[in-house]
C-alpha cells in the first residue's frame, strides 16, 4: 500500500514565494504615476524582489530531481515532460485566444508562443533544463560533491565575467557551463551541503546576504548599470537566490515555521506551492484582463496585487477539480 509522500515545508514556502515573485514582475505597471525618487526606488525594489522567482524555481527543481535513481531515461523524460507540456498546451491555447480576441495578429501570437515577448520563455528554458538533467544527474551520482563544486566554480566564474561584461577569447567555449543550468546544480548543492556553523547563524547569514544583494541590485538598476543587463545571470541575483534559499531552508530547520505549518497560513502556502505551475500561466490571463480595469493608483495597488494573486490561484485550482482536466491544470 502506497503511503502519501511527506511534503518538505521549506520547498513549499520557497515555491509559493517564487510564484508570487514572478507575478510581482508582471504587475508593477499597476502602480500609479511615479513622481518622486522614493516612489521610483520603491517600485524598483518591489520589481527586483520579483526577479528572484525564476532562480528559486530552478533551484528547487535541482534539489528535488538530482542524485536520484530513475528506472530509465524514458521514464524520467516522460514523467517530467508530461508534467510541464500538457499544462503548457492547455494554458497557451487560452492565452493566445485571449490575445487574439483583443486584436493580436499572427506574428505577435507566434512570438508569445515561443516566449518573445512573453513569460512563456520559462517553459522553453525548462525544456532545455530537463533535456540536460539526465546527464547532470549521472554526473552528480558518479562524482558527488566534487562534481558539484567543479561545475559551480566554473559557472560562478562565468557569472562574474558576464556581470562585468568581460569577454574571453572566442575559441574558449564554456557555454555548456553557462546559462540557467547552474541554478538546479546550485539548488541541489545548498539543499544537501552540511555546513560547519550552526543552523541559526546560517539562517541569519542567508537573510543578510539576501538583503545586501537586493540593495545592490536595486542600486545598479537605479543607475542603469550594464552589470544587470543579463537579468538572471549576474552576481546580485545569484546571491539573492542563495540568501533566500538558505534563509528559508534553515529557518525551517530551526522550527521557525512550526506555528504556521498546520494552520490557515501553512495550508495557504502549500496550496500556492501545489498550484504554482498553473499560476505561472493563469496570471498572464488574469493580469491581461485586469489591465483593462487598471485604476493607475498607488493606493489601490496592494488591493489589485492581492486580487491578481488570488484569481491566478483560483483558476488552476478550480480546473484541477474538474474530471479529466487535472493533468492540464498545472496543479
Amino acid at each position: 500500500m502506497k503511503t502519501k509522500k511527506e511534503r518538505i515545508f521549506y520547498y513549499d514556502f520557497l515555491r509559493a514565494f517564487a510564484i508570487i515573485a514572478v507575478i510581482i514582475c508582471h504587475v508593477d505597471y499597476f502602480f500609479g504615476p511615479l513622481t518622486t525618487t522614493t516612489q521610483i526606488v520603491a517600485q524598483m525594489t518591489f520589481h527586483n524582489i520579483g526577479r528572484i522567482g525564476v532562480p528559486i524555481f530552478l533551484m528547487i527543481s535541482g534539489a528535488l530531481i538530482l542524485n536520484r535513481e530513475y528506472p530509465s531515461l524514458k521514464f524520467f523524460l516522460k514523467k517530467r515532460f508530461i508534467r510541464i507540456v500538457y499544462p503548457f498546451v492547455f494554458w497557451i491555447i487560452l492565452i493566445l485566444g485571449q490575445i487574439a480576441y483583443h486584436g493580436g495578429n499572427q506574428t505577435y501570437l507566434w512570438k508569445i508562443f515561443i516566449g518573445d515577448p512573453s513569460i512563456t520563455w520559462y517553459f522553453w528554458v525548462l525544456i532545455g533544463i530537463y533535456l540536460s538533467m539526465p546527464l547532470l544527474n549521472s554526473f552528480v551520482r558518479e562524482y558527488g560533491e566534487e562534481a558539484l563544486k567543479y561545475f559551480l566554480t566554473i559557472w560562478f566564474a562565468l557569472i562574474i565575467l558576464k556581470t562585468f561584461n568581460i569577454q574571453l577569447w572566442s575559441n574558449l567555449d564554456l557555454s555548456y557551463f553557462a546559462g540557467y543550468v547552474g541554478y538546479p546544480i546550485l539548488g541541489y548543492y545548498l539543499a544537501n551541503k552540511e555546513f560547519k556553523i550552526n543552523d541559526e547563524k546560517i539562517c541569519i547569514l542567508g537573510f543578510f546576504v539576501l538583503l545586501i544583494s537586493l540593495a545592490c541590485f536595486v542600486y545598479l538598476n537605479y543607475i542603469g548599470s550594464s552589470a544587470i543587463e543579463s537579468i538572471y545571470q549576474n552576481i546580485p541575483i545569484v546571491l539573492m537566490g542563495i540568501g533566500l534559499f538558505l534563509g528559508i531552508q534553515y529557518a525551517d530547520k530551526i522550527n521557525k515555521f512550526k506555528s504556521i505549518k498546520n494552520n490557515f497560513v501553512g495550508k495557504t502556502i502549500v496550496s500556492l506551492s501545489v498550484c504554482s505551475y498553473g499560476m505561472y500561466f493563469s496570471h498572464v490571463i488574469v493580469t491581461k484582463f485586469l489591465s483593462y480595469h487598471n485604476p493607475h493608483s498607488n493606493l489601490m495597488f496592494p488591493a489589485m496585487f492581492i486580487l491578481i494573486v488570488f484569481l491566478s490561484w483560483l483558476l488552476p485550482y478550480i480546473i484541477s477539480k474538474i474530471p479529466y482536466l487535472k493533468t492540464f491544470s498545472g496543479v
